[in-house]
Order: C-alpha cells, then sequence, then structure tokens
C-alpha cells in the first residue's frame, strides 16, 4: 500500500483547520449558512490540489482567494439585479440568469490572466446560485441570501488563507532565482556544446527539450511572484519581458546549430569559427558555472577582417557573418538575463535601474468560436433544464440548476469536460449518502461544538487526502460541493429527510444535465485548435511579409509567445516543441529580411514581392506539402545565388536568405497539419460511432 506523504497530511490539517475556524466564526456571527463557508474553504484549497498534487505555492492560494472574494462580491450583485427585476417573471429571469452565465463563460474562455478568468468565473455561477436560492427560499429574502453568501464566503477564504499563511507556507518565489539560473546556465551550456563540434539532431533536440522544461518552470514561478513577496515586485516588468524572450533564445539557439553546421562545412570556416570561440568560449563558461554572478559591461563580438578575402570567399563570408550575428543575439539574450538574475540577489545596485520598467504589451490569439461554442452551450442546457423545473413545479429543481450552472462553467476549458463530470457524478452520490448518514444519524445525538467540528473533521480530511490522486481528486473535490451545498448547519437543527433526498436527486440530476451537455455539444478537440492556430499563423506571416508597417520586434515576439505557446501545450511532445521553434524562426526570419529592405537597392521591391507571394500561397493553401516547401526553398536559394555577387548589398541580407531556405527545407508546420488532421479524423470518427 502507497504511504501517504506529509505535505498531503500537513495540507490535510491546514484545510481541517480552516473548516473548523470557518464553522466556529459562522456560528458565533449567527451566519444563516456556515456550509458556504466550508464549502469556500474547499474549493480554495482543493481546486490548485488537483493541478499541482500537493500543497500548493502560497501564490496561488493569494491569488485564488482574491479572486474568489471579488467574484462572489460581483455575483452576488448580479443576482440581486436578477431577482430585483424578474422575480416575478420566471421565463424572463431564465433568458436573463442564463445571458449573465453565458457571458461570463464566454469571457473565461478568452480571458489569458487566470485570475481574471476565475473572477469571471464566480461572478457566473455566485449570481445563478444567490437568485436560484431566493427563488427557492424566498424572493423577499434575496438581500440576505446575497449578503449571506458574500460574507461566509469571505470567512471561508479569510479561513483558508489564514490556515496556509501560518502552517509552514510554501513559497514558490523562493525558487525563482535559482530557476532562472538553471534556465541561462543550460542555455549557455548548450551553446558551448554547439561550438564545439556538430551534433545529432537527436541530441539536440533532448537539448531544446530540456531547455523548455527550464523555460516553462521559469515562466510559472514569474506568475507567483507578483503576489508572494515584495522583494521581487520592482523586477516583474523585467521578468515579464526576459519570460518572453527566453523562446526567442531558444530559437537563436536552433539558428545558431545550423549556422554553425554550415560555416563547419566551408574551407577555411573552422578558422573563422576558431576567432569567435575563443573571444565568446570564457563568457559562456562563465555563464555556465556562475549564471549569477557580477554583470560585466556588455560583450560585442568583434568583426570579422575580410580585407585579405579572396573573390572566391562569398559563400564562406555569408555563413560567417550569419554565425556572428545569431551568436551575438544569444550572447545578448543571456547577458541580459545574467544582468536580471545578479539584480534579484542585490536590487538595491544601480544596475537595476537600467532594467525595463514596464510589461511588454500581450497580443493574444483570441479562440472566439471555441468560446461562442461554450457560452452556447451553457445557455442551452440552463434554458432547457429550467424550463423543466418551471412547468414541472418540482420545487428542489433549483437545486439542480445550481450545480449545472456551476460545473458548465467551471470545466468549461477542460480538454474533456463529460469524463470530469462523470467522476464528479460518482462523487456527488457519495456526498448525498455520507451527508444523510451525518445529517440524520449523527448530528441529532451530538451537542456543542467540538463534537460537531470533529463530525465535519473526518470526511473533510479525507476527502483533502485524496485529492491530491488524479483518480481521486475529482470525487473529493465533487463530494465536498455537494456535501455542503445539502448539509443543514444552521444553528437551529431541523429533521427534513424528504427534503434532503429530494435536495440529493436534484444535485444529482444537475450533475448528470450537466454530463449530458458536454457529451452532446462537444468541446473542439486539441488537434482541431491546433488547427485553428496554425491558421492564425500563417495569417500574421502573412501580414508581416505584406504590411506596409512593419511591427516592431516585441510586439511579434508576443504573438509568437502567445501562438507558439498555445500549440506546445495542445501537442504535448518534442515533435510538436520542435515545429513551434522552426515556425518561431521563419517568422523572425521574414522579419529580419523586411527589417532590411531598405538595404536592397534595386532589388528591394522583387524581394519583397516574392515574400508577399509566398506568404500569401502559405495562407491560402490548406495543406502545406513537403514539395511546396522544397519549391520555396529552392527560390530562396536562388535569391541567395544571385545576389552574392552584389558587393553593395550587406552580407546579412544573404545570410537570412540562407537560412530562410534552410527553414523552408525542413517544411516548417507540416507535421503539426498532419497529426491536427489525424486527430481530427479521429475525433470525428469516434464521435460517429457514438451516434
Amino acid at each position: 500500500m502507497q504511504r501517504i506523504p506529509f505535505d498531503h497530511w500537513l495540507l490535510a490539517l491546514r484545510t481541517v483547520l480552516a473548516v473548523w475556524l470557518a464553522l466556529y466564526v459562522s456560528l458565533r456571527l449567527d451566519l444563516s449558512q456556515p456550509a458556504w463557508a466550508i464549502l469556500a474553504v474547499m474549493i480554495v484549497t482543493l481546486q490548485p490540489v488537483m493541478f499541482t498534487g500537493g500543497t500548493p505555492p502560497i501564490g496561488i492560494i493569494i491569488g485564488r482567494s482574491l479572486a474568489r472574494f471579488f467574484g462572489t462580491l460581483f455575483g452576488a450583485i448580479a443576482g440581486l439585479v436578477l431577482i430585483a427585476c424578474f422575480a416575478q417573471q420566471p421565463m424572463l429571469y431564465l433568458l436573463f440568469a442564463g445571458g449573465w452565465l453565458a457571458l461570463c463563460t464566454y469571457y473565461v474562455m478568452l480571458e489569458a490572466d487566470e485570475t481574471v478568468a476565475y473572477v469571471m468565473m464566480l461572478s457566473g455561477y455566485t449570481a445563478t446560485l444567490v437568485s436560484l436560492t431566493a427563488i427557492g427560499t424566498g424572493v423577499d429574502q434575496i438581500w440576505s441570501v446575497a449578503l449571506s453568501r458574500f460574507t461566509e464566503t469571505s470567512v471561508g477564504i479569510g479561513a483558508g488563507l489564514l490556515m496556509h499563511i501560518v502552517i509552514a507556507p510554501r513559497f514558490g518565489s523562493r525558487s525563482l532565482p535559482e530557476a532562472l539560473s538553471t534556465l541561462l546556465s543550460e542555455a549557455a551550456g548548450d551553446s558551448l556544446v554547439a561550438l564545439e563540434g556538430e551534433r545529432s539532431r537527436e541530441t539536440r533536440d533532448r537539448h531544446f527539450t530540456a531547455l523548455l522544461g527550464h523555460y516553462q518552470q521559469f515562466e510559472k514561478l514569474c506568475g507567483l511572484t507578483r503576489r508572494e513577496t515584495r522583494r521581487y515586485r520592482q523586477f516583474i516588468p523585467a521578468l515579464d519581458r526576459f519570460a518572453s524572450d527566453s523562446l526567442a533564445l531558444i530559437t537563436a539557439l536552433r539558428e545558431l546549430d545550423e549556422a554553425l553546421r554550415r560555416l563547419r562545412a566551408r574551407p577555411g570556416g573552422e578558422d573563422r569559427l576558431a576567432q569567435l570561440t575563443e573571444y565568446v568560449t570564457p563568457l559562456l563558461h562563465d555563464i555556465r558555472h556562475r549564471p549569477d554572478g557580477e554583470p560585466a559591461t556588455r560583450l560585442a563580438l568583434p568583426e570579422f577582417d575580410w580585407s585579405q578575402a579572396v573573390q572566391g570567399d562569398a559563400d564562406l563570408r555569408i555563413d560567417a557573418e550569419l554565425v556572428h550575428q545569431r551568436l551575438n543575439e544569444v550572447l545578448g539574450l543571456l547577458q541580459h538575463g545574467r544582468r536580471l538574475r545578479h539584480a534579484l540577489d542585490n536590487p538595491g545596485q544601480s544596475r537595476v535601474k537600467s532594467l525595463p520598467r514596464e510589461r511588454r504589451p500581450r497580443a493574444p490569439h483570441n479562440e472566439h468560436f471555441v468560446a461562442r461554442y461554450n457560452a452556447l452551450r451553457v445557455f442551452i442546457a440552463f434554458e432547457l433544464l429550467g424550463q423543466f423545473w418551471i412547468h414541472s413545479g418540482w420545487h428542489s429543481g433549483y437545486l439542480a440548476m445550481m450545480l449545472l450552472s456551476v460545473f458548465t462553467v467551471l470545466f468549461a476549458r477542460a480538454p474533456n469536460p463529460a469524463a470530469i463530470v462523470y467522476q464528479f457524478m460518482w462523487g456527488s452520490i457519495a456526498a448525498v449518502v455520507l451527508g444523510g448518514i451525518i445529517l440524520f444519524l449523527i448530528l441529532p445525538v451530538i451537542n456543542g461544538f467540538p463534537l460537531l467540528a470533529l463530525t465535519l473533521g473526518l470526511p473533510v480530511m479525507i476527502g483533502t487526502l485524496v485529492t491530491p490522486y488524479p483518480r481521486w481528486s475529482l470525487l473529493g473535490l465533487s463530494g465536498a460541493v455537494t456535501m455542503m451545498t445539502l448539509l443543514n448547519l444552521h444553528t437551529t437543527y431541523s429533521f427534513t429527510p424528504a427534503r434532503y433526498i429530494n435536495g440529493g436527486l436534484a444535485s444529482i440530476i444537475g450533475t448528470i444535465v450537466t454530463m449530458i451537455t458536454y457529451s452532446l455539444f462537444r468541446q473542439r478537440t486539441p488537434a482541431e485548435r491546433m488547427a485553428t492556430l496554425l491558421e492564425a499563423y500563417w495569417a500574421g506571416l502573412a501580414r508581416i511579409a505584406g504590411t506596409r508597417w512593419l511591427p516592431n520586434r516585441a510586439r511579434l515576439e508576443s504573438r509568437l509567445y502567445d501562438r507558439l505557446g498555445r500549440l506546445v501545450a495542445l501537442g504535448g511532445n518534442e515533435q510538436c516543441l520542435r515545429e513551434a521553434i522552426d515556425l518561431h524562426a521563419l517568422a523572425l526570419c521574414v522579419w529580419r529580411l523586411r527589417h532590411l529592405r531598405n538595404t536592397l537597392g534595386e532589388h528591394q521591391t522583387a524581394i519583397e514581392t516574392w515574400l508577399r507571394e509566398v506568404s500569401a500561397q502559405l495562407e491560402r493553401t490548406s495543406r502545406h506539402e513537403p514539395a511546396l516547401w522544397h519549391r520555396f526553398a529552392a527560390q530562396a536559394e536562388a535569391w541567395a545565388a544571385r545576389l552574392h555577387h552584389e558587393t553593395q548589398l550587406p552580407v546579412a541580407v544573404i545570410g537570412e536568405l540562407v537560412m530562410l531556405a534552410h527553414l523552408m527545407r525542413n517544411a516548417p508546420g507540416t507535421r503539426l497539419e498532419a497529426d491536427s488532421r489525424r486527430g481530427a479524423t479521429t475525433g470525428a470518427t469516434v464521435a460517429g460511432g457514438e451516434a
């Protein structure tokens, strides 16, 4: 039998003590429904545990607590407005309550900031909880219901947050400097390995995969810094920018590897490379072994001396300058990261003033279709169940409506919400049985707060202990939600088994309706969403190549960071990572060529026209076969060969064309498109078989 880790026991202790504190305060203040305070504790504590597998960092708890506080406040106000306007008009109430729930779901799907999305989620289902509770218990009590919901939720939030702060808090941001050091050290080490000699593609991809893992860890810890400590708050803009630049660093390493391979293949290439290696190796070794060391003056690579070069050295010069440019970019990003790392340990130094003070604007790609589809299915399910509730005269039906509104918004972002709600259904059934035992067999024979606390503490502890395990996590959370919705913990105990049974059946029916909704209105598969993101990428590439006003690189990096980061998250494998890096490099290569357009002389119009035609054809084509890419690569190579003898043109232009040709030879995005088509076909086959 697997032993339960000490961290899980500590988490259970925090949760049980927070539940007891919330229950005690609620009873002392004579609040109408103390179970809501307990429910707030359980959700604030257990929902992050489902994703972290253990005690969540205090930054996540603070973020969720603040979001739940404001989400409950806004939702309670919205619930008051709904009842004030439509208390005597049930059809209009269903229409506007369902519309509010759908609107909140829409913004939950679009919002990239997790905290803001959580506020919208709480606002959506809290409004329905408040208004539906008032309808089920008497609309004349709507102010008391809204005030009680907000007050008791605030008590639960405060109790849960207090216990996580007092009892062995886990500060994730304390690992931020070490995470940044690891990222810089591994990137510098990868640069050294590339400079030492040619390596296989498998070795390179393995290094890039490890580097991406370090980058993702660094990015996650950056998010915690905003709430956990004031020490790093002044560095948030600089940290945010370097998180975005880190993807450019990985791409630059990828291009440097290819440029080095080409240079080594040229006669005399090793001699030119030795000049650079001798110059940069000490700095790279220093960053690798002391990433937190004192940053020196920014190192700029010396220019090559081509005064003694002969006419036949044109290819050597192009490849050498390409290596020079990419290596210079890698060094710049590494040195910027080192300055940031040193500043984290020495926030009072004057060098800190040179770090960025403003956050880089984000340009996320909004999947409006996915958001609209989720909002539509939430609205349809709410309206249909509401019609059944009203026309059947089913008094406890408002509880089914409450569970439906909670689950449809709570799991809108999940890739397979029907399977999640299926587990919730079994947790709800178990909670109904256990809640009945507590309510009708145990509570009547106990007296006093200590026995009540012990009675509730045992199921809370069991639910907390099973939540970190993926197989049982949903059962623990669903049991907490259902039990606290049904339990009667008023100051005056009332023995009403018929009412409890009706409420339990309503909760189970609400969960089943949610599962049916998700099964009938299936979410777009990850493969289909990947196809949409690729279409957005090709459209963006066409804009870069064809627009008159070239976007600045910071904005371009932001858009690429958003789209390709989602591709990697949806794909989840090394092949997807390789494709994303190649697509990132392709977009930057096109941007550099456009950026150098004023140096092209008489060839400017022709080359820009060619880039527009290539990008437009990529945007129009649904399948980017390798043959198409090879034709484009041959055209890029032809342009590079044509410009070889143009001595008045900068070598960087020819180098970018050479790199563009290499990237096109790799047919970027082809495998991702094949995977998305295969995934979409599989999903359609499965749906057809189920139908």
